[in-house]
């Protein structure tokens, strides 16, 4: 029988999931990313155990489920990665991840000797697996939460991963819906690169970008029933014990430690976005991507260029979501336009503007 943890304290530095959730009823997408150590993990799955709530925990590879794994299924390894452990430490709890088959695994309460005990808590499958998943009834899922959304800069990444994760929502909800439960998709990432195939599967990119312009904590887009919480220096300082530790003061004044420990997205250059008058500007392309047009400006007397969303007359037109389109925009114009932006003659109005131009091979195969 696992004991309940005592009533979550807001107040004591760290992040608590169920405080967004109770001031935002109305969300069932939440989207929460931060510099390292709020205790995001932490904080669902004590409040998934504590409210004896099924949930689905998604990791992106097969291996991070196996790393997740080891120290259950290895003992004398004297190893544990399982997010289990320091809950266990403070609670007393004993739960233990054991494999079932590649890329899946459940959480069980163990006995004494680490062997299930009653019905898992939870179940972890990777993000390659998640087709996988059909094979299981998820009707009892409360939540899904994709933990590490935004990828480590050495992780190799599937550009259709985040249509990956969106179908397996998809999976999810629909058996919920037909029965008239609640399904919440939680996801937690550390601040490392804002333009990932999920947030720009979700369309996010834009939304997250101008909340860490202005500093901003909290974003509930209503309409898309999605709550954004960017966890600021503010809003959870460090602790004394972090500022004196020696990490940071070995990579104090670095791009690293500005996202390890203050949550900015360093790896992401926000230079080029800004708001510019197309007055004196004539517009040369418009590009469909998805569902929005875009819109491409020069002007003329010193080249600037810019894209905005502001309709004007244009020259050329192109359908990026047509593969021929996608490589001839690039031979014809891309490849000058980023030299453009380069040599700091573009502007763009939004940061998914930027990206698309900057990255475009990370978004076409040309």
């Amino acid at each position: 029988m696992i004991c309940k943890s005592p009533k979550e304290n807001y107040k004591d530095g760290y992040y608590h999931v169920r405080k967004d959730l109770e001031e935002y009823p109305e969300a069932g997408f939440i989207c929460v990313w931060s510099r390292r150590g709020p205790g995001k993990t932490y904080g669902f799955l004590r409040m998934c155990v504590d409210d004896n709530a099924y949930f689905v925990y998604i990791k992106r590879t097969n291996d991070d489920v196996d790393l997740l794994c080891t120290g259950a299924d290895n003992p004398d390894l004297k190893a544990d990665l399982d997010p289990f452990v320091p809950l266990n430490r403070d609670f007393g709890w004993n739960i233990k991840p054991k494999k079932i088959k590649e890329g899946i695994a459940c959480f069980y309460d163990t006995d004494e000797e680490g062997k299930p005990v009653g019905a898992p808590l939870g179940m972890v499958i990777s993000l390659a697996r998640v087709k996988s998943a059909k094979g299981f009834d998820l009707s009892r899922a409360r939540y899904i939460c994709f933990d590490e959304f935004i990828p480590q800069a050495t992780e190799i990444v599937r550009r259709k991963e985040g249509d990956a994760f969106a179908d397996f929502i998809m999976t999810t909800l629909r058996d919920k819906v037909k029965r008239g439960q609640d399904l919440t998709v939680i996801m937690f990432a550390n601040s490392e690169n804002i333009s990932t195939p999920i947030t720009n599967a979700f369309e996010l990119v834009d939304e997250m970008a101008e909340m860490v312009f202005a500093k901003q904590t909290h974003k509930f887009i209503r309409d898309r029933g999605i709550l954004l919480h960017y966890i600021t220096q503010q809003e959870i300082p460090l602790t004394k014990e972090e500022l004196n530790s020696p990490m940071f003061k070995l990579m104090r004044g670095t791009a690293w430690a500005q996202k390890a420990f203050f949550g900015d997205f360093a790896n992401n250059d926000f230079s080029n976005i800004k708001k510019l008058s197309v007055k004196n500007m004539r517009c040369i392309h418009r590009i469909h991507y998805k569902n929005k047009y875009y819109y491409i400006y020069r002007r003329d007397s010193d080249n600037m260029h810019y894209m905005t969303y502001s309709k004007g007359p244009y020259q050329y037109d192109w359908d990026l979501n047509k593969e021929n389109h996608q490589k001839l925009f690039w031979v014809e114009y891309g490849q000058e336009l980023r030299v453009d932006c380069i040599e700091d003659n573009f502007k763009f109005e939004k940061y998914t503007m930027y990206d698309l131009i900057m990255n475009y091979k990370k978004f076409f195969a040309v």
